[in-house]
């Protein structure tokens, strides 16, 4: 084992520790002093294993060791991962690599992971605290390509996470070449509800869409009437639909063709580049003791953080997967409250980049998010600059 790796191996058992330990606790906030000693050790290490990170460091005058807090890091573009292999390893040691959907330009994201496990860290607890509250065992169905069918996918590797670990008997992925295999899992679910079990119905936006869209026309029969406790992820959003709706009448539709309360159907948040996902919390503060006040108030107090029907529509990530909204010209933090693009600190991303910078738009307030949409137009200035930045130092790097 190379020092790289002894050093890599030490900072996953601290952060998988720091989690089992929050998870445990059901301690949900992190002090500062906690999140910044993980965050900083985690900076050390990847500017020490990417010669491109260091050198775009060196050339924000930021480097381990000078700066106040883990907010002054130096974030990374997504758009970087299309161009940069950012990881702290060489990539041929790579136990899976995760890629972003093509672009027309035939360009896509890579992430790289030496170690699953701190990624499987992350997930599993937030997946459970918000999607499988009573801690039972569904049947997991899904509308989604699985780890097989797309090995590149993060939102596959989750999804089979679930069904072999959380999935009750006849748990299924329902997908074929051609998409959504519906008419199958619409009969999965029915024999689930003739037997009394429940549903944890999980999929993308665009495949749950054609779902509603069936169910509608008649092509798949009458509505469900799904278990009690059953309940719907989405993820993913609307791209390449034929048509969109409104997340309300969306909701509302699924939630009469599944048999299902409004507080059942859930969006989750999540990317090639994170770790670290976030879940909209209505069903976690429908049902669990320790859903008190406080994320009430939360969403009440953020701009459309209820919908309608008084649900909450924020996004609440783990306390190790900070996010803040920075202003799109010079990517400066934003006081809480004010709108900008979203940027996170993720502590499960030991051996890439820890503090990635999106174009998604949206307000922050004690760590819960409204999602508001993307930056319209062309790439902000201020990640443009950024991603300039990075491919120079790259270039340097590779040709000092």
């Amino acid at each position: 084992m190379t020092s790289s790796h002894a050093l890599s191996d030490a900072l996953h058992r601290k952060v998988q520790e720091a989690i089992a330990a929050s998870v445990a606790e059901r301690r949900w906030v992190w002090s500062d002093e906690s999140f910044d000693d993980l965050a900083q050790q985690l900076f050390a290490h990847q500017v020490q294993g990417s010669a491109a990170y260091d050198r775009y460091c060196q050339g924000r005058g930021v480097l381990p060791g000078e700066q106040n807090s883990w907010l002054d890091i130096p974030a990374v573009p997504t758009d970087v991962f299309r161009s940069i292999d950012l990881c702290s390893f060489p990539t041929e040691q790579s136990s899976v690599v995760f890629k972003t959907s093509g672009t027309t330009s035939g360009s896509r994201g890579r992430h790289f992971l030496r170690r699953t496990d701190t990624y499987i860290a992350s997930l599993a607890p937030w997946m459970c605290t918000f999607m499988l509250p009573s801690g039972d065992q569904p049947r997991v169905v899904v509308l989604a390509p699985s780890a097989a069918q797309d090995p590149h996918s993060s939102l596959s590797f989750m999804l089979q996470w679930a069904v072999d670990v959380r999935g009750g008997a006849g748990s299924a992925f329902f997908w074929d070449s051609s998409g959504p295999m519906l008419a199958e899992a619409v009969e999965s679910m029915r024999a689930a509800s003739l037997v009394g079990q429940r549903v944890l119905l999980l999929g993308t936006a665009r495949a749950l869409q054609a779902l509603l869209e069936s169910f509608v026309s008649g092509a798949l029969g009458g509505p469900l009437c799904l278990h009690r406790g059953s309940r719907a992820m989405e993820t993913g959003g609307f791209k390449g639909a034929s048509r969109t709706l409104s997340r309300e009448l969306f909701y509302e539709g699924l939630a009469k063709v599944l048999g299902l309360p409004l507080e059942a159907i859930i969006s989750e948040y999540g990317m090639t580049e994170l770790a670290s996902q976030g879940y909209q919390p209505s069903l976690f503060m429908a049902v669990a003791e320790e859903a008190d006040e406080r994320l009430s108030r939360l969403a009440a107090e953020l701009p459309e953080g209820l919908d309608a029907d008084g649900l909450a529509r924020c996004f609440v990530f783990p306390p190790w997967c900070r996010v803040r909204s920075v202003d799109p010209q010079s990517l400066d933090v934003l006081p809480e409250g004010e709108r900008g693009l979203l940027r996170f600190w993720d502590l499960a991303n030991v051996d890439s980049i820890s503090v990635i910078q999106t174009a998604d738009v949206g307000v922050v307030r004690e760590g819960a998010v409204v999602l508001t949409g993307r930056s319209p137009g062309a790439r902000p200035r201020g990640c443009s600059l950024a991603v300039d930045e990075l491919l120079a130092a790259a270039r340097l790097a590779t040709h000092p």
